[in-house]
């Protein structure tokens, strides 16, 4: 299964306790994703309720932020800011967001509020898949992102030969084409099936992955957390580490004063230094990502190793209002890191800033354009 696809069990679990004590349905709607990030089941009646409502104004929000947000850095650093190798691999994780916001969020959106999964199986097989591939792809670019800052700080001289942007656009290419291939079991295996409920004559349509035996299910679960959580944060801490290290060791006008002692003029002492601190800059704004992925990430796979592993885990109302946070959080990530850049990236906030300010311009000029023609004519 996947990170969201735990709710079904928690749901359903709930479910057959209330039909067993005679109680009313669960109040939070029966649905959610069918992998390691949730599932598209939906065995009863659907129940609309104030969470209903919270969740779909808050993802909503997440998809309208994070295309305008992602869409921006993608144009910013195409057109206006230079060709450097962090650009490449930023340009790629805000379209793996993009990806993952247009494509994942708001079918799951739009799941959340209808009675049974309704939109077929192919789009039920894509969905999943996507949600896995840009998973991988987002984890990994920001992995790669991390050691080109690692290699920058620590080693900068002798990674200049390989630190090319031909090389970061292959890197790019490589993990793509890796994210494709090793979630293909959740293209193939995943399903959209009718099922029949066990205490009323009712049926519903269901959207998740059918594995060959629980062993699989466990194992590729497994696997997921460890190569999109627990592997990619091990790099990154140890590269974050040394580079904190390293920076401690080297004092922060080190780099300058060397610079001045040993150029040829002034100019070249003042490049030096000024390389030095956008390095710097880069790589505490990748820290900032970093630290954001890991916040927004831990709790969804915690709870989907617990519901996994552990059959005495509690499944009730309480466990799937947290596990709803839990995807939520994840699914807000995605639209964090533009924030970050904007914020921290000064050549980012410029560009956006001057483009705004261009485009406010424009736009007034041409609204205040007719109403000039308009006072000519009446003067005539």
């Amino acid at each position: 299964m996947s990170v969201i696809s735990e709710e079904s069990e928690v749901r359903l679990a709930i479910w057959k306790q209330q039909q067993t004590l005679q109680m009313p349905t669960a109040s939070i709607n029966q649905t959610v994703f069918s992998n390691a990030l949730g599932s598209h089941e939906t065995p009863l009646e659907t129940v609309r309720s104030p969470y209903n409502i919270l969740v779909c104004v808050t993802w909503g929000l997440i998809v309208i932020v994070g295309t305008i947000g992602n869409g921006l850095v993608i144009f910013v650093k195409l057109r206006y800011e230079e060709r450097s190798v962090p650009n490449v691999y930023m340009i790629n994780l805000a379209f793996t967001d993009l990806m993952f916001i247009l494509f994942v969020v708001p079918i799951t959106l739009l799941q959340t509020v209808m009675p049974s999964w309704i939109f077929g199986n192919l789009i039920c097989k894509l969905t999943n898949y996507l949600l896995y591939v840009t998973l991988y792809a987002t984890c990994w670019t920001l992995s790669a992102l991390t050691v080109d800052r690692y290699h920058a700080i620590v080693n900068p001289v002798n990674s200049i030969k390989w630190r090319t942007l031909q090389k970061a656009v292959a890197i790019n290419i490589v993990i793509w084409t890796v994210s494709v291939l090793i979630c293909s079991p959740y293209l193939i295996f995943t399903e959209a099936y009718v099922t029949v409920s066990e205490h009323e004559n009712r049926t519903s349509t269901v959207c998740q992955a059918q594995w060959p035996s629980e062993l699989f299910d466990k194992a590729f679960t497994l696997t997921v957390v460890l190569t999109t959580f627990v592997l990619p944060f091990i790099i990154m801490t140890v590269c974050y580490f040394i580079i904190l290290r390293t920076l401690w060791r080297k004092p922060v006008n080190q780099t300058a004063s060397s610079a001045r002692r040993n150029s040829v003029n002034r100019i070249d002492a003042e490049n030096t230094e000024r390389k030095s601190r956008s390095k710097k800059r880069v790589t505490k704004m990748v820290a900032f990502v970093f630290v954001l992925f890991i916040i927004c990430w831990l709790p969804v796979h915690v709870i989907v190793i617990c519901l996994k592993f552990d059959s005495n885990f509690p499944r009730t109302d309480t466990t799937l209002f947290i596990k709803l946070l839990a995807n939520t959080l994840s699914y807000a990530n995605s639209c964090m890191n533009p924030f970050v850049y904007a914020f921290v990236h000064e050549g980012f906030k410029n560009n956006i800033r001057q483009k705004l300010l261009k485009f406010c311009v424009i736009y007034s000029f041409r609204v205040q354009t007719p109403n000039i023609h308009i006072e000519e004519e009446n003067q005539l």
